[in-house]
């Protein structure tokens, strides 16, 4: 066998430019065709973790009416007084939002607790109160302030010098007016001549027998010792402000269960981020995108309204597979944040915005006026929330689906924006627990009509057959 030896292999070949650029446009081809299948898979994840936590917070609904006989409170006190659910019902009694009452369900079970000991301890008010506290164990011991020792010294300002035989000069000075023209200004400019000796700069002085000397050292600072705070017995120390679900660190507490990753509304708006709305407020609140039918969680006494004391599902006579008990929902719409801790906003803890969840029941409406497109105005007096669509079956919110996420005053002309008397999904259909627990994807081609139906518990009607 021979080797040849000594015969270097030719050029290799490049690809031409015409090649280059075919293999580009088929990867630009290939990247088009598989971005929206990217999209597809991300959407329909979105959707199913949204899906999931629909089931949690229905799951939480039955195992609270398994251990309490009712489900929750949709707004106040549980369980209700012969007062209702409002606060001053019970005073030691947690009040919240449905799902403060559902937080030992959803294993938020110490979130829950410490709410309830400090409701128990300084009263569920929603305003700041002072409340004494346990018994003084240690007293505090006050800060003790630095001394500046300014023994024999003074703080003297700074006296300028003076100028012999002050014998200025004119001269023109150029200077540009806001237009951009320059224009020459006559000035007069003082001679720089100073009196040797009469100028003294600012600082600490003493005094002697023969005037003023210094500028000295700084005086001797003996540093401070700071406080301690007093150390009390149980309950702690005293509260001066607010308590319950309205201190600070439990309505911001995170709740991810309630975050639904397909919503727009985050970063509309600056009072909302993710998982916080009134998020410029004095005190933010955590967000919710899932609200309750207010239809399906109360009795329906539509002169209670917010306060209606809650129900039990076995008063669901039109069936549990046939009643919607929570839907999906925008977390900010129309400037109205969707509170976690709050299902109606009556004013207190430093928040008076109105209603918030709004599904089946509007906000508050004192001689209004409420017209659905293609319907009649109707006046409305109800300070305790209007119920949909019961009062008034014309008056159906329908869900929206993808509505755009501006505020009515940017709401761009023909654009169908986010209206807060309704519910709203960010997917291509609307994500709906039912009070079976089972979880059903309402398309927009639903009607209105059915819709009506699926959100009354007892009204006897049979669903549509596009159910």
């Amino acid at each position: 066998m021979k080797l040849c030896r000594g015969v270097s292999p030719g050029p290799r070949p490049a690809f031409t430019l015409v090649e280059l650029l075919v293999v580009i446009a088929i990867l630009a081809i290939l990247i088009g065709l598989l971005l929206p299948a990217v999209q597809k898979v991300r959407e329909a994840a979105q959707r199913l973790s949204c899906a999931n936590n629909l089931k949690q917070l229905a799951l939480a609904m039955h195992n609270f009416q398994n251990a309490n006989g009712t489900l929750p409170t949709y707004n106040g006190i549980y369980p209700a007084t012969a007062g209702g659910t409002l606060a001053s019902s019970n005073t030691r009694a947690v009040y919240g939002s449905y799902i403060v009452h559902l937080l030992p369900y959803l294993e938020q079970g110490d979130l829950y607790q410490v709410i309830l000991a400090d409701v128990q301890a300084h009263t569920n008010t929603g305003g700041t109160v002072t409340a004494p506290g346990g018994p003084l164990l240690t007293p505090a011991v006050p800060a003790v302030p630095p001394v500046l020792d300014t023994t024999g010294l003074t703080y003297r300002a700074a006296v300028p010098a003076t100028y012999n035989n002050y014998q200025g000069q004119q001269q023109y000075v150029a200077q540009t007016n806001g237009n951009g023209y320059t224009i020459y200004v006559l000035q007069w400019v003082p001679p720089r001549t100073p009196d040797p000796g009469t100028g003294t700069p600012a600082g600490w002085y003493r005094q002697t027998a023969t005037g003023w000397e210094g500028p000295v050292n700084p005086p001797v600072i003996t540093p401070g010792v700071p406080a301690v705070p007093a150390v009390y017995g149980p309950p702690g120390p005293p509260t001066n402000g607010y308590v319950g679900i309205y201190r600070p660190e439990y309505r911001l507490a995170p709740l991810p269960t309630l975050l639904c990753p397909s919503d727009p509304s985050p970063g509309r708006d600056p009072q909302a981020t993710p998982g916080v709305v009134y998020a410029k407020a004095t005190y933010p609140w955590t967000a919710t995108n899932y609200l309750a039918n207010w239809n399906a969680l109360t009795n329906g006494d539509a002169n209670l309204g917010y306060t209606a004391p809650p129900q039990s599902l076995t008063a669901i006579t039109d069936g549990l597979s046939n009643t919607v008990l929570l839907s999906e929902a925008y977390a900010w719409c129309e400037n109205r944040g969707r509170t976690a801790l709050l299902a109606w906003h009556d004013g207190g803890g430093g928040i008076s915005d109105g209603g918030a969840h709004n599904f089946g029941l509007t906000y508050n409406l004192q001689n209004d006026e409420i017209q659905i497109t293609g319907g009649s105005p109707v006046q409305i007096q109800s300070p305790k929330g209007f119920p949909n669509p019961l009062a008034n079956p014309e008056l159906i919110f329908q869900y929206q689906i993808r509505p755009y996420p501006a505020p009515p005053s940017t709401c761009p002309r023909g654009v169908e924006c986010c209206n807060s008397l309704t519910v709203q999904s960010g997917h291509a259909t609307l994500n709906a627990a039912l009070a079976d627990g089972s979880v059903r994807s309402l398309s927009p081609g639903l009607s209105r009509n059915t819709w009506r139906q699926a959100l009354l518990p007892r009204d006897g009607e049979v669903l549509g057959s596009d159910w």
